[in-house]
C-alpha cells in the first residue's frame, strides 16, 4: 500500500446542501445530548440508573453508602457521582461527604 503524501491530503473543501447541513447538525446535537451528564436523578431515576430498587437506594442512603444530596426534602443523585461510586467499587463515600458527628468515646 502506498504511503499518503501531504499533497494527497490537500483536497478541496466539500459543500453541503442546506438540508444536509441541517441533518448533520441534528445528528450531532442528538449525540451530544445523549452523552450529557448534567442534572440530578430522583430515587426512582437512581434506582433505574443503578439497576436496583428504590428500597435498595433508601437503604444505601440511610447507611451513608451512596453519594446523595438533599434539596427541599427530596433525595437527589448526581449521575457523575454515581458513576464514580460504581467504578470505585467502594460502598463508602469519601470522608468529606459524611456528616460531621461527635465521636462516641464511651
Amino acid at each position: 500500500m502506498a504511503r499518503t503524501h501531504d499533497a494527497d491530503l490537500e483536497r478541496e473543501p466539500f459543500t453541503l446542501t442546506s438540508g444536509q447541513e441541517d441533518a448533520l447538525v441534528q445528528r450531532v446535537s442528538e449525540r451530544l445530548e445523549g452523552s450529557r451528564d448534567d442534572g440530578f436523578l430522583d430515587v426512582p431515576g437512581a434506582a433505574q440508573y443503578l439497576s436496583t430498587t428504590a428500597k435498595a437506594i433508601y437503604a444505601l442512603v440511610e447507611r451513608h453508602k451512596l453519594p446523595h444530596h438533599r434539596a427541599g426534602g427530596r433525595l437527589l443523585f448526581d449521575r457523575a457521582e454515581l458513576r464514580v461510586w460504581v467504578r470505585q467499587g467502594d460502598s463508602s463515600p469519601p470522608a468529606e461527604d459524611l456528616p460531621n458527628r461527635p465521636l462516641d468515646l464511651c
